[in-house]
């Protein structure tokens, strides 16, 4: 059993295409619109994933820009609402409960959407074990890179290792305990389809460095 417990609520939704995770959808009449919204903003949330694919595809060295594009179809995709409910103060700082503890996330690429909390903290790839403050960013969206990514690119691009934890000034509700401020934020994770094979791009390996990773399905 894990010594430090998450604390936080999600909710997912994906493609209707996708038969193997198939949404577990709230009846109409509880939130009427819900569905359909949350429907429209996860192709929204593909639209602009497919613009920072082609982006990565030219900023690597590659001729088409369109390479990512077509095993990423949108419908192996997840869209996550979370939410941090307030938790008391002492027990993150002794290390008894965290918001998310830190790791890395699979796929491609993935879009964060946050609150004005703040509490997200990366990983210094220079000094392992030393996080450092990411800012929530105002009618921004925050981009990390997938551990399969690193697998398509041979490491020039590194996937984020990151948590969640008290912003540096914490704001507290009222009462008997000092509480974390509640958190909301929206993560679209971008994946190839199922069948798709990801291996290491001739551009991105030759004798000096090798592929580091073998194909995978």
């Amino acid at each position: 059993m894990r010594q430090v417990s998450d604390v936080k609520e999600s909710y997912e939704i994906g493609s209707k295409s996708n038969i193997d995770q198939p949404n577990q959808e709230l009846p109409e009449d509880v939130l009427p619109d819900f569905r359909s919204f949350l429907m429209y903003f996860h192709w929204e949330c593909h639209h602009t994933a497919e613009t920072i694919l082609s982006a990565m595809a030219l900023g690597i060295g590659l001729s088409d820009e369109n390479h990512f594009r077509p095993t990423n179809p949108g419908h192996n995709n997840q869209l996550r609402l979370l939410h941090y409910p307030p938790v008391p103060v002492a027990d993150v700082e002794q290390h008894l409960s965290t918001e998310m503890g830190a790791h890395s996330d699979r796929g491609s690429i993935i879009m964060l959407f946050q609150d004005d909390c703040g509490g997200l903290q990366i990983e210094d790839p220079h000094n392992p074990g030393v996080f450092i403050n990411v800012p929530p960013p105002k009618d921004e969206v925050v981009m990390n890179v997938g551990d399969l990514m690193i697998r398509w690119v041979n490491d020039a691009l590194k996937s984020t290792v990151h948590r969640v934890t008290l912003p540096p000034k914490q704001d507290r509700f009222t009462g008997d305990e000092h509480m974390t401020r509640a958190r909301y934020s929206v993560p679209h994770f971008v994946s190839p389809e199922g069948q798709s094979v990801v291996e290491c791009l001739p551009s991105c390996a030759d004798e000096k460095p090798p592929a580091k990773y073998k194909p995978i399905e």
